[in-house]
């Protein structure tokens, strides 16, 4: 009966470590052909996991007509890439560049935000050299 709790210790540890590399895998998105859509931002879904931007495309006609959910590293991630909760905001006119989802749906992972001005917003999954 001693063996009975660190075995199921182990299990659980074991079976805990693939859901989480499971969450973490970017096999759901197609990263050899990147997409860009212009658009306004609707809604900032700024919260861990990750950071979600829903946005109203400008397209009238064709495949990126109507609203896009794309989604993003954490904020831990974007705020030491310089972003903040304010970096891109509902009524934000931009460009986003993403790499789109698999299954087809109007989505993917944002690589990169060009704004009206030529500002972009990027992010890095390192931490930017501090001098």
């Amino acid at each position: 009966m001693s063996l009975k709790a660190p075995l199921l210790a182990v299990c659980l540890a074991l079976s805990s470590t693939g859901l989480s590399m499971a969450h973490h895998s970017n096999a759901a998105y197609d990263s050899d052909h990147p997409q860009t859509v212009e658009g306004t931002v609707k809604q900032v879904n700024w919260t861990n996991p990750h950071i979600t931007f829903v946005v109203e495309t400008d397209a009238k006609e064709g495949p990126q007509v109507g609203t896009w959910v794309f989604e993003v590293s954490s904020p831990g991630v974007l705020t030491r890439s310089g972003w903040t909760k304010r970096s891109l905001q509902p009524g934000d006119h931009a460009m986003f560049q993403y790499l789109p989802l698999r299954d087809g749906k109007q989505g993917g992972f944002l690589r990169k935000v060009t704004l009206p001005d030529g500002k972009e917003l990027t992010y890095s999954l390192t931490v930017p050299d501090e001098q």
